[in-house]
C-alpha cells in the first residue's frame, strides 16, 4: 500500500515538569520571574469553572496578594525567557503549591 508522502508530521508535545513548592519557594519563583523574564500574562483561576477573561490585566502584585490570601485556586504565569515561552501553573494544595511548568517554542 502506498502512503501519502505529503503528510506533515505532528510535532511532539512539549515536556511537562511538575513539583511541589512551599510559600517561600513560591515567593522566590515570583521574584525570579519579575527580575529575569518578560512577563506576558497572568491568568487567575478563582473557582473550578471560572477564571478571569483573557483580556483582563493582572499584575504580579495582585497575583502575590491573591496567592497569599488564598483568593484564587491557582494562577497561570506566562512569560518569555531564554528565547522561549514558559507557562507555570500554580495550584494551591493545602499549605503547599503544585507547579506545572511547560516550555513552548512557538517558532518551531
Amino acid at each position: 500500500m502506498k502512503t501519502d508522502s505529503t503528510e506533515v508530521p505532528t510535532p511532539p508535545l512539549p515536556e511537562l515538569h511538575s513539583s511541589t513548592l512551599d510559600a517561600a519557594q513560591v515567593a522566590q519563583l515570583l521574584a525570579d520571574i519579575e527580575a529575569c523574564t518578560e512577563l506576558t500574562e497572568i491568568l487567575p483561576k478563582f473557582a473550578a469553572q471560572q477564571r478571569v477573561p483573557d483580556t483582563a490585566a493582572v499584575t504580579l502584585a495582585q497575583a502575590r496578594e491573591w496567592l497569599s490570601s488564598r483568593a484564587v485556586r491557582g494562577l497561570q504565569l506566562r512569560y518569555r525567557y531564554d528565547g522561549a515561552d514558559w507557562w507555570d501553573t500554580l495550584m494551591q494544595d493545602g499549605d503547599r503549591y503544585r507547579i506545572v511548568r511547560i516550555r513552548h517554542d512557538f517558532a518551531e
